[in-house]
């Protein structure tokens, strides 16, 4: 009893902090809170939307288990993941330490140029890239026939879909990605590179033994935050290929956003949407316990 007297003089003490801070737990608890309990509860029911909701319990989840389209449509997201993560990853730090280096002039110009794609539209974008990757007069296509390459069906292939999406996707936010592999690259003091340039090291090698490894926790970083927005990222799919052809190039999230907008399943996607979140909550705990375990070891 003492205990909880303690308790309730404190509050009463401190009243005034806590109304500081009321307006984030009313925000967070309406916009946040709210809907993700409302959104599972959705997800054991079968529902359009429009008529009653029925309670099935757990039906969707093994109703979703069982549909091979579900995964088809992950595997789908986990090939654009492979395709995409370590390309970019290797690609922003490459650049970033390019536009570090101090021979190179007007860095922030540089930064501009990089960054320029991850502020336009992806609609635009888009489109750019279906005229570019177009089979029939494409200028990829046609530049590639000029030293004697068949056309590729880079938007009406099962497997070159996925490779356009991934092209349109590195393309869009390596820039990102640059600028916070530069923001970590100033952060290694610069005496470091000097020794190792008096002790004859070559820019290659200092790469390699100086910043690859000073960088692992922002690679870490760049890592798990594509890895949540590749697997999040509805509209590259959508807008370039449309899914296709027969659900190539179909990602989870644009799985879930059918199902919910088109084929009113809004219970059914609400399962998908949870699904989806666990397997990024276990994947992204994975790779943080790894990290931390590496970092202890080493």
């Amino acid at each position: 009893m003492g205990r909880v007297h303690g308790t309730a003089r404190r509050l009463r003490k401190n009243y005034h902090c806590y109304l500081w801070i009321a307006p984030f737990f009313v925000v967070f608890g309406v916009f946040q809170l709210y809907p993700m309990i409302y959104g599972f509860l959705v997800s054991l029911t079968r529902w359009s939307g429009f008529d009653e909701a029925v309670f099935v319990g757990l039906g969707n989840y093994r109703r979703l288990f069982a549909d091979p389209r579900f995964w088809q449509t992950l595997m789908n997201t986990v090939v654009i993941w492979l395709y995409i993560v370590p390309t970019r990853a290797l690609l922003a730090l490459v650049l970033a330490s390019i536009v570090n280096a101090p021979r190179v002039r007007g860095s922030r110009i540089y930064s501009f140029v990089f960054l320029l794609p991850n502020v336009t539209a992806v609609v635009v974008i888009a489109i750019l890239f279906r005229t570019l990757l177009s089979t029939n007069g494409g200028l990829v296509n046609i530049v590639l026939s000029v030293v004697g390459i068949e056309p590729i069906h880079w938007l009406d292939s099962e497997f070159w879909s996925k490779v356009s999406i991934a092209i349109m996707n590195i393309w869009r936010m390596t820039g990102y990605f640059m600028i916070v592999m530069l923001a970590g690259l100033q952060r290694i003091p610069g005496t470091i590179y000097e020794a190792a340039e008096i002790d004859g090291s070559s820019p290659v090698n200092s790469f390699f033994r100086i910043t690859l490894p000073m960088m692992v926790p922002v690679v870490f970083f760049v890592i798990v935050i594509s890895t949540i927005w590749i697997f999040q990222n509805i509209g590259d799919a959508m807008v370039l290929t449309n899914g296709g052809p027969r659900y190539s190039s179909t990602p989870l999230i644009l799985y879930m956003y059918r199902n919910a907008f088109e084929f009113f399943k809004i219970g059914y996607a609400s399962a998908i949407a949870y699904v989806l979140f666990a397997l990024l909550l276990a994947g992204s705990s994975f790779v943080v316990i790894g990290y931390r375990r590496r970092m202890e070891e080493g």
